[in-house]
């Protein structure tokens, strides 16, 4: 009975040393299962969110894991649940993803480009032709201290525009409609808007390709698509099937803007079937992985540097930025 019971006291032993040493150990199948259920994505209220719209009606297509989508009305609002952990994926400007990443102790990585840009400068002067025309002109542009500003300014650089903020940019196309104003510098979905309400608003001028012109190609990001930096290093396949399916789910919706419109609204993610749907053509919705797409983001961070560095976090992000 003693040797009996001294062969089951040191099989109790083995069986705690076994626990101690590997406390952690899962079955693969455990693994997968575990990196799945965490995955909590943010999206913006408004345009940058009308690709997400295919992936709210469309979960099956992340092979079986569970998303959980999280609405936010801004930037602003959405940035301290990135950086929280209370988000894992998310989507922000350009230079507030690399403001987050040089300040937050690399916190952000940014995932890929997921938004080329679309800003316009419509007017309803028929005789603008080109950035010259608006010498000592008043133009109002939407999104201070943000992409329009300062894509603007270095494009203008010595032809005295006037900037002015003072309209907020859900009242631009109105604006310009009525008459008020004459020249307004407006993204996607509101330049389909503005010209949409007026035969004589025309998109005057196609920023897009003014700025390829004077930095020699490319374009310039104005959403990315960014990732909690511990949770891409945890969970790096997760993370992979999302990119696949956002990628399906932006070439579906550049490719069926009707159907793309509908789920927009039937998702309530801030504009009208109808709205969204125009937008798209001109929207310039992409899916550009970050390595590949570092030469246009650093072209667009250093007109940041040159204006305000500290909108970007006072320097050009490090490799670690880059996924």
């Amino acid at each position: 009975m003693k040797s009996l019971k001294n062969k089951i006291t040191v099989f109790l032993l083995l069986l705690l040393g076994s626990a101690l040493l590997f406390p952690f150990s899962k079955r693969k199948g455990d693994e997968e299962s575990s990196a799945v259920q965490f995955l909590k994505v943010a999206s913006l209220n408004g345009p940058s969110s009308i690709p997400v719209a295919y992936l709210y009606e469309n979960a099956a297509i992340l092979d079986g894991a569970p998303v959980e989508f999280q609405l936010y009305a801004s930037p602003v609002t959405e940035l301290p649940k990135l950086l929280a952990g209370e988000v894992d994926i998310g989507f922000l400007p350009p230079n507030i993803a690399a403001k987050a990443y040089n300040s937050s102790n690399h916190a952000l990585v940014m995932m890929g480009i997921s938004g080329n840009g679309n800003l316009y400068l419509l007017s309803d002067d028929a005789s603008l032709s080109s950035l010259g025309g608006l010498a000592v002109k008043r133009v109002y542009v939407a999104g201070q201290g943000a992409t329009p500003e300062y894509v603007f300014r270095y494009l203008a650089e010595g032809l005295n525009v006037q900037m002015d903020f003072s309209i907020q940019t859900a009242e631009l196309a109105a604006a310009l409609a009525s008459g008020k104003i004459h020249y307004a510098l407006v993204p996607e979905p509101f330049a389909t808007v503005a010209t949409s309400k007026s035969a004589s608003v025309r998109r005057s001028l196609d920023i897009q390709k003014l700025y390829g012109e004077k930095q020699g190609g490319g374009s310039y990001p104005m959403t990315v698509m960014v990732c909690r930096a511990d949770f891409a290093r945890k969970y790096p396949d997760t993370v992979q099937k999302f990119l696949n399916s956002y990628k399906k789910a932006t070439e579906w919706t550049v490719s069926h803007p009707q159907e793309a419109g509908t789920l927009v609204e039937k998702h309530t993610l801030g504009l009208k079937a109808d709205v969204a749907a125009a937008s798209i053509p001109n929207a310039n919705y992409v899916w550009i992985p970050a390595k590949k797409g570092r030469g246009d983001m650093e072209k667009l961070l250093s007109v940041f540097l040159s204006f305000a560095p500290e909108s970007i976090g006072g320097a050009l992000p490090d490799d670690g930025f880059y996924f």
